[in-house]
């Protein structure tokens, strides 16, 4: 599946790197970051594995300003 993360939007609440520690951080400037990540336009895409949905769909539907999301 793919993740889609719109960074620049992020208000640093830390649910998305609490959720799915695997796929996000935080940076220096209290924001998350998307690891392994490639910009695409507005978007930071990574590749997530089936084995972790679970964890990436509580992080999509808690982020409380809706900048993630998957596909596939």
């Amino acid at each position: 599946m793919r993740i889609k993360h719109k960074q620049y939007e992020c208000i640093g609440c830390a649910l998305c790197t609490q959720e799915a520690p695997d796929y996000f951080v935080m940076d220096t400037d209290g924001m998350a970051e998307l690891l392994d990540s490639n910009v695409q336009g507005v978007f930071h895409i990574a590749k997530g594995l089936e084995f972790d949905r679970e964890a990436l769909e509580r992080a999509v539907e808690g982020c409380p300003v809706d900048i993630i999301s998957l596909e596939g």
